[in-house]
């Protein structure tokens, strides 16, 4: 077999080895259905009553360089959107608040986001610009607050960072709120 006939398979092959496979294997069960997979934790676990897991209210707020940035607006509402599918998805009942609600009125959690610093870089930005448009990271503080009493359940801290090792696919802002409310809502999963 000459080598220009061999160049298309080989060819098919390297592609094959460098795109690897795109699924994500799970194991059956013994009844035949997929485990449900739990995502790794990045942060401690916080003890989320039941009656307390079935409304979250969600508020932010920060230092005056962080709530007079530019783009504090932009961040808010990429915490709030995430909160709000993530919140869905789990059947939560979900508000975001700009001022947090009286205390005893109603069971639920107040989640405190206390965003100490942050720099927002978009999927877009990192694409078009790479490398050069620096990382992007959150360092915040997320407290667990009875709606009921105004008792502490718990805090959970994040330092959250893309990193320019990553490429154009690196963990970008969105990504990075998205990991946080996954952390959050398992434990809000395992109160109910």
């Amino acid at each position: 077999m000459s080598l220009t006939k061999l160049t298309p398979l080989w060819l098919i092959a390297v592609i094959f080895v460098i795109t690897g496979c795109a699924s994500t294997p799970q194991s059956q069960g013994a009844g035949g259905q997929a485990e449900v997979v739990v995502p790794a934790r990045i942060a401690s676990a916080v003890t989320v009553p039941a009656e307390s897991a079935r409304k979250i209210v969600l508020t932010m707020t920060g230092p005056a360089m962080v709530v007079d940035a530019k783009d504090w607006p932009e961040m808010k509402r990429e915490w709030r959107e995430t909160f709000a599918d993530h919140a869905k998805a789990a059947g939560i009942d979900y508000e975001f608040a700009d001022v947090p609600p009286a205390f005893g009125q109603r069971d639920g959690t107040l989640l405190e986001v206390y965003v100490s610093d942050y720099r927002i870089v978009g999927i877009g930005m990192r694409i078009l610009f790479g490398i050069m448009t620096g990382n992007a990271y959150i360092d915040a503080d997320v407290g667990f607050v009875n709606l009921r009493d105004g008792s502490k359940f718990g805090d959970q801290y994040y330092k959250t960072t893309s990193s320019a090792a990553g490429g154009i696919f690196a963990k970008m802002t969105p990504q990075q709120v998205d990991k946080i409310a996954t952390n959050v809502f398992i434990d809000f999963k395992a109160a109910k």
